[in-house]
């Protein structure tokens, strides 16, 4: 099932690459089988663990209707939970997967993502429930249902989070109108137009072998893991290759106010986009994170910021109930670096003004030293503690091909933060700063745009 050859490559398929790993010396392999999979192996002999990433390339842009994506996810982690608690064929495996809620589940902007984690021993059996609950042919209407109403009550939710809400005026600040500005599980009154036919059609089409990729990091050898991902997966339906949303960057800054009865306080979110991952940028924005966030960060000891909050609690008490967060850049299409913060309403203008303030003094390139080597030993440690679990190692590797990204090693990584200057700061934030988004929920029944 395997293509072969080096001439292949100038043919536009990928063959049994060799890549050197992100985990202390352990090849990656990545290959495609014939079917599109995309397959990647690596040996993580430190457990008995097989991790197991199965996601699909299938972004926000292409939702026809808008929400199917997430329905049709929920649909699927229905039917896996409903095999493992009703099918004795995985009556083995339901007893040796861990982690709570057995098997996690998300949906991002740019894809879809399954993980679980089991027993070397249990691996072939793992694989075979991903092919039953993944890429089966038929939608159940009785499960799409049951994902209609879960997905409901997180939008129910989202009402009672006025820090989510926030955090949403601010995507929607940043990317207008784009379907990543939109929440990632959809409005209740679209997903009820949703029929079973629309959604079979979708998952036919896109939740398919030419669009995913499963990621195996288990003890077994790459050779060993690979069978049985082509055993399980090789014959599945090659569907339509999904196309990718242009990432979209706006020229000018933008703000989105809110309003929510449920929120006592304003909520502010304020931030800048980053280059995407891959390019030089995005690692100055990953050191940004730990500059500015973090018990030594430089919000966490800016007191006058405190004070500007006006929360009329002592700073003591503020520290612990960190009203002031430094948002994760995450591994996305479009990244961005941003700061939260809870605060009084009649303080949310002075608050914006001093949160840009920290922004805005990253391009004047005023960063001491000692402060940048501690961010860059953050950063360090941050992705050796991800290479030394098999289940993160397999999450981290299967987000970096969801965003065509090949695995660099660890040893590169870390000379590449090393090298990272204060003239590297500079330039991302003269470049990338010019323009910044802020979304703010404020504590009123009506909401403002």
């Amino acid at each position: 099932m395997r293509r072969t050859g080096q001439a292949c490559l100038f043919l536009g398929v990928a063959l049994c690459i060799v890549l050197s790993a992100a985990c202390h010396g352990a090849e990656v392999h990545s290959t495609v089988l014939d079917n599109g999979l995309s397959v990647v192996t690596c040996t993580h002999s430190a457990s008995d663990v097989a991790s197991v990433f199965v996601g699909f390339q299938v972004g926000a842009g292409i939702e026809q209707p808008v929400g199917i994506r997430a329905l049709l996810h929920e649909h699927n982690r229905a039917r896996v939970e409903q095999l493992l608690a009703d099918d004795d064929s995985f009556a083995g495996l339901a007893s040796h997967i861990r982690g709570a809620g057995r098997v996690q589940w998300r949906v991002e902007w740019d894809y879809l993502q399954m993980h679980a984690v089991c027993t070397s021993a249990h691996l072939e059996e793992l694989l075979t429930l991903v092919r039953a609950g993944l890429f089966a042919s038929d939608v159940q209407p009785d499960l799409l249902e049951q994902g209609r109403q879960r997905l409901k009550q997180e939008y129910d939710n989202l009402l009672n989070r006025p820090a989510e809400q926030a955090y949403y005026l601010f995507r929607e600040a940043m990317l207008n109108e784009a379907a990543g500005a939109q929440p990632v599980f959809g409005k209740p009154e679209r997903l009820a137009e949703i029929t079973p036919q629309q959604a079979s059609d979708f998952a036919d089409k896109y939740l398919r072998a030419a669009n995913a990729t499963v990621v195996v990091v288990s003890p077994l050898s790459s050779e060993q893991a690979l069978r049985l991902v082509e055993n399980a997966l090789g014959t599945v339906k090659r569907g339509i290759s999904a196309s990718s949303e242009d990432r979209i960057r706006y020229p000018d800054s933008r703000v989105r106010v809110g309003g929510s009865p449920q929120a006592r306080l304003a909520t502010v979110v304020v931030g800048v986009g980053l280059p995407a991952p891959g390019q030089p940028g995005f690692r100055v924005g990953q050191l940004l994170y730990y500059i500015l966030g973090g018990p030594q960060g430089r919000l966490a000891r800016d007191r006058g910021l405190f004070r500007a909050l006006a929360l009329n609690l002592p700073f003591r008490l503020l520290a612990q109930r960190t009203p002031l967060t430094v948002l994760p850049v995450a591994m996305s299409n479009s990244p961005h670096l941003a700061l939260y913060a809870e605060c009084a309403p009649d303080a949310v203008h002075n608050v914006d003004e001093q949160l840009l303030r920290h922004i805005n003094s990253l391009g004047a390139g005023a960063i001491r030293p000692e402060e940048l080597q501690q961010a860059k030993q953050k950063l360090i440690n941050t992705r050796a503690r991800t290479m030394l679990s098999a289940a993160r190692l397999a999450v981290h590797l299967g987000r970096m091909q969801m965003l065509g990204l090949p695995p660099a090693s660890f040893a590169d990584g870390t000379a590449q933060i090393e090298q990272l200057t204060v003239e590297d700061i500079t330039a991302l934030a003269q470049t990338h700063f010019q323009n910044h988004y802020v979304g703010v929920q404020m504590p009123s029944s009506i909401g403002q745009n």
